[in-house]
């Protein structure tokens, strides 16, 4: 295959980071043009019936109370078990680790150009990179990106997922899972409700922590979501309940990721036990989203700086969208104060927006060096010394910790017919966009992609007009990169190329207002210098409503792979 290749000189000024003018980029890029290929998919039907069609493995435990959680990895066809085997509750999933989320890849912990409040990583000035073709830009932009049709008639319709990596190995993760719990109606039968969860695991510092989410958190909430199934409560009409397990699930499981994993090196050093503490060493945000049918209520936990929006229409066809989180920063007064309030006395305990003037998180998973000064009276100087290179220095003015909890805030909101989606994204995406403009840009691809058509009053190339009604939006850090300078006219507002609509909202989020060129340069330039520029890049989009013509007795209640807005991971050699 013949290409022609120039390389381009991208001074990594800080001019990038406060956002070039198009006029500034032209100056930046000269053009360059590669012959590209296309990639096949397939349909792979997730059924009730357990017979996967990708070949995934589900081996399965008892968490608690008679709930059943799955685990899952690529493995043949014919390992294939029965979802019927438990009383009471069954899961379907799409995916976890299917080769498309990192797992716990190599590195220097703790020196890794993070996300949230690590140094970016990259090289100095005049760094050199090579500005890839159109195709070869689409090829990355679509790499991780996944779509699946739920036709179980439960009120979720859709879900598209999407990643752009920066850091390499990807800090970010995902999960998507669908667990079934028996429901008593009025008339005394039993009828199964759907809790699907969708979660975004923004990590820092490696990809170690956030991996351990994607494969833990769910198992953890459903365990306590057990304990009070067990004991003949209600789960799905009990949202203090609900909101009880859901916190106790996060906080168990951070206990056990940092005091149980560094416990277990210290009573055991070794390479096995070091491994094991890795996710105590890194850190991850998480935002964890609970849709309950049985009541058509949504939950959002979030630890960390990640943020959900829920998009809506009223009756006059005026679309509005609302933060259903609020970030948890060094920036956000309430956070700064409840930090401060923990630690009297202490004036550094937030500084210059940072917790101890170093990690931007105010609530996060694993960051042990935010946590604890010792193990059952033992310090870190203690560990053997081929051990101990893996641990940071204790932050400057570290005195009664901890300073830092994986404590969530939960907030819970109705999903009426009026609610139409919901996008979950890692900060990076938040750092590009507004909410309006998130908002305006799905409704935008769905007036292409999704029958029926959604209204929109406005002209063709103009986002539509979006009313934000979050009500904590001061706490809110705005999108700051790459922002168009005031009254400069700009005749493309979107880039409209994707069926896959996460892809599509990061493909603008790279755009400036549907520039090309920044979307070319921007997921040009090569990991770690990327860094500099642009953050890891998770988004999930929920749509919610029933199948068109369809009733919800008809459905079959499989999870269906949609190929069109899919890219089927590569096979390992």
């Amino acid at each position: 295959m013949s290409r022609v290749t120039q390389a381009v000189a991208l001074r990594t000024s800080k001019a990038l980071l406060r956002g070039l003018s198009r006029k500034n980029m032209n100056k930046l890029i000269r053009r360059t043009y590669f012959v590209g290929g296309t990639k096949s998919t397939h349909n792979q039907p997730f059924r009730k019936s357990g017979l996967f069609g990708s070949g995934k493995e589900l081996n399965f435990a008892l968490v608690g109370g008679g709930l059943l959680v799955l685990t899952y990895s690529y493995l043949s066809p014919n390992n294939v078990v029965s979802l019927d085997t438990v009383k009471g509750i069954r899961q379907f999933t799409s995916s976890a680790n299917d080769g498309r989320s990192n797992s716990q890849g190599s590195g220097s912990v703790g020196n890794s150009g993070g996300g949230n409040g690590n140094n970016g990583g990259g090289s100095g000035q005049g760094e050199s990179i090579m500005l890839l073709s159109d195709n070869e830009v689409n090829a990355k932009l679509t790499n991780h990106q996944q779509s699946y049709l739920v036709e179980r008639g439960k009120g979720v319709l859709r879900y598209d997922i999407s990643q752009l990596p920066s850091n390499n190995p990807i800090e970010d993760n995902h999960v998507e899972q669908i667990v079934t719990v028996p429901s008593t109606t009025a008339s005394g039968q039993t009828e199964e409700e759907d809790l699907s969860f969708f979660g975004v695991f923004d990590g820092h510092s490696g990809a170690f922590t956030s991996s351990r989410l994607a494969k833990d958190l769910v198992q953890y909430v459903a365990h306590q979501l057990g304990q009070v199934y067990s004991q003949g409560a209600d789960i799905l009409s009990s949202s203090e309940k609900m909101d009880g397990a859901i916190e106790k699930g996060f906080l168990t499981l951070d206990n056990d990721i940092v005091y149980g994993s560094l416990q277990a090196l210290f009573q055991s050093p070794s390479k096995e036990t070091m491994i094991a503490a890795l996710p105590a060493i890194s850190g991850s945000c998480a935002l964890l989203s609970i849709y309950n049918s049985a009541n058509s209520t949504l939950k959002v936990a979030l630890t960390g700086d990640s943020r959900a929006l829920l998009c809506e229409l009223d009756s006059e066809n005026n679309w509005f969208v609302k933060s259903l989180s609020t970030d948890q920063t060094g920036d956000n007064p309430s956070e700064v104060e409840r930090v401060r309030s923990e630690h009297p006395d202490e004036p550094n305990a937030v500084r210059n927006g940072r917790i101890l003037g170093s990690l931007q998180p105010s609530r996060a998973f694993g960051d042990y060096r935010y946590k604890i000064k010792d193990i059952d009276g033992k310090t870190l100087s203690e560990l053997p010394e081929h051990l101990r290179i893996y641990f940071r220095s204790k932050p400057r003015d570290f005195l009664t910790p901890p300073y830092v909890t994986a404590k969530p805030e939960i907030t819970t909101t109705k999903i009426g017919p009026n609610s139409k989606f919901m996008v979950i994204g890692s900060d990076g995406l938040f750092e590009l966009l507004s909410n309006e403009e998130v908002a305006g840009l799905v409704v935008r691809w769905m007036e292409s992609n999704m029958s029926p058509k959604v209204p929109c009053a406005f002209p063709k190339g103009k986002l539509p007009e979006v009313k934000d009604i979050s009500t904590d939006s001061e706490s809110m850090r705005p999108a700051f990169r790459y922002k168009r300078q005031q009254g400069k006219k700009n005749t493309a507002e979107y880039l409209l190329e994707d069926k896959n609509v996460a892809t599509h909202l990061i493909r603008n989020a790279l755009s400036s207002g549907g520039n090309k060129e920044y979307v070319s340069t921007l997921v040009s330039i090569p990991s770690s210098l990327s860094r500099k520029y642009r953050d890891d890049l998770t988004v999930t989009v929920v749509f919610f409503g029933e199948p068109s013509g369809q009733q919800p007795s008809n459905v079959d209640g499989t999870i269906i792979l949609n190929n069109d807005a899919t890219t089927q991971p590569k096979p390992k050699l």
